[in-house]
């Protein structure tokens, strides 16, 4: 039932064309894969000249049909390779690598394969964690993951993806798993009519023993959303979502401290919350809003910097962060056939216009915990690639196709 609410209908019917949204050389440097040598003869050049890392000319925008962007003249602008779309679906990003599931050349939904940032991939039989995309949930934050139910028969089983190793975790008698980072989980306890009046934070050891249970209450006049209670984390603090949207709650994993940030909805639906953590910033978006509110992570309770989430009609927007940018991609309707979808944009927190990243991209951000973000969208040569996303030392956006 929750799932057939009408998301897309609450979006605002803005226009879009007046955006600039310039695929500029003055913020965006992208690392040429080796793997990939179908870039064109001028990225080729570049990288002979510079190296691995080159400074992009302005180049096409995205395509007919998404949000609007600046054109450039046909003489200062190649034409644009044909997108080789092939759906992949991310699930999870930790600091080795990450969790998604790209389909076969039939179409059929393939393995669920964790592929590491350096390379090597690994299989997994069954995955239990949250759905891309699912009310804002952005994955574990980490290299473990559930593989079973979240809360099956007492016990959870944990994989740590970039070893192979599994751990079986029995769970305490009336306690449910709402999310796995690393060796630390975090479940839910319902009182009699069955409201999420609880959190726990269960450290584990390495065979997957209990060694400690930190008990967390809500804040007043609040109880903890029991539908994907967790939005975001990154095994050091997690965001979680309240019963009421006006506020969500920025939970300490070491000490349970819990501390609530406004998020200015005007909308009671707790649903609607997307949230993102990165080393430095946290940003908390109420869906169908034209902006997010952004906090520094070590002021979370200080000034709000209101960043303008640009609108799509035909789109929901997801928001993430890089840096000091926020990120949007852009979510079809549901029931959308499959295919190359909105931009993902960058907007800088200190303000300006959003610029374009990838032209077409799916609408899943997964939030490194270590900093930085991957995205699935159109690469140069027009592959449908995952991409990873960094500052680099100049200060620039990095865009890197693993």
């Amino acid at each position: 039932m929750l799932a057939s609410r009408a998301f897309d209908g609450r979006l605002r019917e803005e226009q879009v064309s007046s955006l600039h949204l310039p695929f500029s050389a003055d913020y965006l440097e992208v690392p040429v894969p080796r793997s990939h040598p179908l870039l064109t003869t001028a990225l080729a050049a570049l990288t002979l000249a510079t190296g691995t890392v080159v400074t992009l000319a302005p180049t096409a925008h995205a395509a007919p049909g998404v949000l609007g962007a600046q054109h450039l003249s046909s003489s200062q602008t190649p034409a644009p390779a044909p997108v080789q779309y092939v759906q992949d679906l991310l699930y999870a990003a930790g600091d080795s690598g990450y969790l998604h599931r790209r389909a076969n050349a039939d179409g059929s939904a393939g393995p669920y394969t964790w592929r590491g940032y350096e390379g090597g991939e690994r299989t997994l039989g069954s995955y239990g964690g949250a759905l891309p995309g699912e009310y804002g949930y952005y994955g574990t934050g980490s290299d473990t993951v559930l593989t079973s139910q979240q809360y099956a028969g007492g016990q959870a089983q944990l994989q740590n993806l970039a070893t192979g190793e599994t751990t079986a975790v029995t769970v305490p008698d009336g306690q449910y798993v709402a999310a796995a980072f690393g060796s630390t989980l975090i479940t839910q306890e319902y009182n009699e009519v069955w409201q999420a009046a609880r959190l726990h934070i269960l450290r584990l050891s390495d065979a997957g023993a209990i060694v400690s249970d930190i008990p967390v209450d809500p804040p007043a006049d609040q109880f903890f959303e029991k539908q994907q209670t967790v939005l975001a984390g990154d095994g050091t603090s997690a965001l979680i979502r309240l019963r009421h949207a006006t506020d969500v709650g920025l939970l300490d994993l070491a000490t349970g401290s819990l501390t609530t940030i406004s998020t200015h909805a005007t909308d009671d639906d707790p649903l609607y919350l997307q949230a993102a953590l990165s080393p430095t910033h946290i940003a908390v978006y109420h869906e169908g809003a034209n902006q997010a509110r952004v906090v520094r992570r070590d002021d979370p309770t200080g000034a709000q910097t209101a960043v303008t989430v640009s609108q799509s009609p035909t789109g929901t927007a997801f928001v993430g962060l890089v840096g000091n940018w926020l990120l949007t991609s852009y979510r079809p309707p549901y029931g959308t056939t499959p295919g190359p979808g909105g931009p993902l944009l960058a907007t800088p927190l200190t303000g300006g216009d959003p610029r374009t990243l990838l032209p077409a991209a799916e609408p899943q951000i997964g939030q490194v915990p270590g900093g930085g973000a991957i995205a699935v969208g159109q690469s140069a040569a027009g592959t449908w690639s995952v991409h990873r996303i960094t500052v680099a030392p100049s200060g620039k956006l990095a865009l890197q196709v693993l």
